[in-house]
């Protein structure tokens, strides 16, 4: 296959695609096409293209992704009525970096870290799919472990993991600057039902325990 036709062939695939690809995903397409390294080229030759046009590829979540440039976000929330966004509480936001840093972990040593009850926080995050279960602890009771999922790195614009901010740079970025008491994440619409395996582990609160609910963080039962 020429090399015009293949750069043709993923850049349509990316756009029809409606989550990050990475070469290995692509790779399954073309069966005895082409080879990795070729799909690897090929898409950053993409990716330096598009930095001169109106759309962008950009490396998030262990793929590449053709999307929107965020100056034209006021746009496309107009277009496409986009005009709700629900917030995650400062509380969420702790026990989400907990889990990111700490992760596989249970929900047992999410609040000893905390201090306080975290079965509100942890439902809304699986609600939203930003974590899912990692399998059980091997210790008595085999509890839940948690982590981050593939939306945690789309919605953060992070590659992987490794992206994650060290603690020099926290304490860089928040000298001397007063940090907002919340963060504004776009989910594009109601979150589906967390997995049955993990829902087991917490238990149900009256009100749904959405984002900024009181229910999210009351003192621990234990």
């Amino acid at each position: 296959m020429e090399r015009n036709e293949l750069k043709s062939i993923v850049e349509n695939l990316l756009l029809a695609a409606d989550q990050p690809v990475n070469p290995d995903h692509l790779l399954q397409t073309f069966v005895n096409g082409t080879d990795r390294a070729e799909l690897t080229a090929v898409l950053d030759e993409l990716t330096e293209e598009y930095q001169s046009k109106s759309l962008q590829i950009v490396q998030v979540a262990e793929g590449y992704q053709l999307c929107t440039r965020p100056e034209y976000a006021d746009w496309i929330r107009k277009f496409l009525k986009l005009d709700k966004t629900f917030r995650l509480s400062r509380a969420a936001l702790d026990t989400l970096s907990i889990i990111a840093y700490k992760q596989p972990i249970t929900r047992t040593e999410i609040e000893a870290i905390r201090g306080v009850d975290s079965s509100g926080v942890a439902r809304t995050l699986l609600e939203k799919k930003i974590v899912g279960p990692a399998g059980r602890k091997d210790v008595p009771g085999k509890p839940i472990m948690y982590r981050t999922t593939r939306k945690f790195l789309e919605y953060f614009g992070l590659k992987d993991l490794t992206e994650l901010p060290t603690l020099e740079d926290f304490s860089e970025e928040i000298q001397g600057e007063n940090v907002s008491p919340q963060a504004e994440i776009l989910f594009e619409s109601p979150a589906d039902d967390p997995s049955p395996e993990a829902a087991q582990d917490l238990p149900k609160g009256p009100t749904g325990d959405l984002p900024g609910n009181p229910a999210e963080d009351s003192p621990s039962q234990e």
